[in-house]
């Protein structure tokens, strides 16, 4: 996703929100901002101007390969490399495909899931199916 700055009148201060277009960087920051404005076409007739200050690249998303590392070592996960393909196991929301994108400081996996471009914190032995290139399960908690 692209991040765009989006600067509202009557609003002291510049709004980052994140979308593929500018459309959908405003219909995101308008339900961020949502409570403040009845309506989104309310909210448009606020926009005084939107910029694309940095265009989204795959790479962003990609963390730290030593503290990774670290993190492989310490939670037993050998196996496991940034890019690879995890699928979570959630009650809520079913199964959900992502890809490992690094490590957090809690020691805990960074995935991006399907349909997302950010990132979230993941246990690496929690609900978590491990898959190889082929698909094929390598480890599953």
């Amino acid at each position: 996703m692209n991040t765009y700055l989006i600067t509202l009148s009557r609003y002291d201060r510049p709004v980052t929100a994140c979308g593929e277009t500018p459309g959908k960087a405003k219909y995101n920051s308008y339900l961020e901002l949502g409570d403040l404005f009845d309506s989104f076409a309310e909210f448009l007739r606020f926009v005084k101007s939107i910029k694309l200050i940095h265009k989204f690249r795959p790479c962003d998303l990609f963390g730290d390969i030593e503290q990774f590392e670290r993190m492989k070592e310490c939670r037993n996960i050998p196996f496991a490399f940034m890019g690879m393909k995890v699928i979570l196991k959630s009650r809520s929301r079913g199964n959900i495909k992502g890809v490992i994108v690094g490590s957090n400081d809690s020691m805990n996996l960074d995935i991006c899931f399907d349909r997302t471009c950010h990132k979230e914190n993941c246990h690496p032995h929690y609900e978590l199916i491990y898959l190889d290139n082929s698909g094929d399960i390598v480890a599953e908690f």
